[in-house]
């Protein structure tokens, strides 16, 4: 049997050209969410569609097996978001980089040429075919779609010769850093971030090397206390926002207490209302809520972040304690919005 053919065998448990039928970029489906300063594009593959299936099995016998730098903290088994905050707990200076367009940036040419490190084959003919199948399968439009289960992964890998380079250079100064996908957090009690510019044109230089730029729109610097998407890094710990805290309240109460206007007054009167929160991390006047099924992916958005919070080894903290409170309090409004609206639905046909 060809390296080929025993690629697609362990990993998809057929034949190359079995594979290779299942591939139809028509699979995906795309919707939009607003991001600041505009909408960001998500293209969703159903899991059960012939190219998810093919994707969902590719991340888990073959893009999950590989070893990641530990400043990796995004979309790897045992991490967290908790832990690309928790690393910084006690440091002085901060400062957050963000790169621009990050899963687009990623290209079909990056990933082979990353991707060829990984892929042992000694016939060169076999291993280009091996690595064109990968491409295709996780890639959309030359790129890595947003909204892809393999996407996260794929740009790990991409990323794992960078967070090496940025890890050593970051010891030479004492300086922590850890990586969220397209979040690049460092700290340090020492260095003084503000004062020397010259590690960001340094950090640019180095992610340069593989065709990414900053989003300087999003570039963060802080001292003692620093806040991050609604979560603050301290001496103590990590906490959520007040303004955070605030948001997630509004939108769990408004649940509770008007789910019922779905199934009375209809779907317009709802949104209507939810489209008048006082929300401090959405601005409803340029984004609002256009359907129940938004307003319910909101929720579950928070859910899902909360989740990533939650650490067992603190479960007896209030910090975690809240976490759980607020978790199974929006788990408890997802259930009620999901059956309101599923009645309102029926009684408009």
């Amino acid at each position: 049997m060809s390296t080929l053919e025993s690629f697609c065998n362990l990993v998809w448990g057929t034949s190359y050209f079995k594979v290779t039928q299942k591939i139809s970029k028509n699979d995906y489906k795309e919707f939009q969410i607003p991001k600041k300063g505009g909408m960001r594009t998500i293209n969703y593959l159903d899991k059960n569609s012939p190219l998810g299936e093919l994707q969902h099995q590719l991340l888990l016998n073959y893009l999950w097996k590989h070893d990641l730098p530990v400043c990796v903290k995004g979309f790897r088994k045992g991490e967290s978001y908790r832990s690309f905050l928790s690393d910084h707990i006690g440091s002085e200076f901060f400062l957050r980089i963000d790169i621009s367009s990050f899963f687009p940036s990623i290209s079909d040419t990056l990933i082979k040429t990353e991707f060829s490190n990984l892929v042992t084959c000694s016939i060169a003919e076999e291993k280009a075919k091996i690595l064109d199948l990968i491409c295709d399968i996780v890639t959309l439009d030359n790129k890595l779609p947003q909204g892809a289960c393999t996407s996260p992964m794929v740009s790990n890998i991409v990323m794992a010769r960078i967070d090496q380079r940025i890890t050593k250079y970051c010891q030479v100064f004492n300086i922590r850093y850890t990586r969220y996908a397209d979040d690049l957090l460092f700290s340090s009690k020492e260095f003084n971030f503000s004062e020397k510019k010259w590690f960001i044109k340094k950090i640019k230089y180095i992610l340069a090397a593989q065709k990414l730029k900053l989003n300087y729109g999003k570039q963060k610097m802080g001292r003692k206390e620093f806040a991050l998407n609604g979560y603050i890094i301290s001496d103590t710990g990590i906490r959520l926002s007040r303004n955070r805290l605030s948001d997630i309240r509004h939108s769990v109460s408004f649940s509770k207490n008007n789910y019922s206007l779905l199934e009375t007054q209809g779907v317009i009167v709802f949104l209507n209302e939810a489209n008048n929160l006082p929300l401090k991390y959405r601005d409803l006047k340029k984004y609002p809520f256009s359907t129940v099924f938004q307003f319910v992916q909101y929720l579950c958005g928070y859910r899902s972040f909360l989740i990533s919070l939650t650490d067992e080894n603190y479960a007896s903290s209030t910090f975690q304690k809240e976490l759980q409170r607020l978790i199974r309090r929006i788990e408890k409004e997802i259930i009620r919005l999901s059956k309101a609206n599923s009645v309102a639905i029926r009684k408009s046909c």
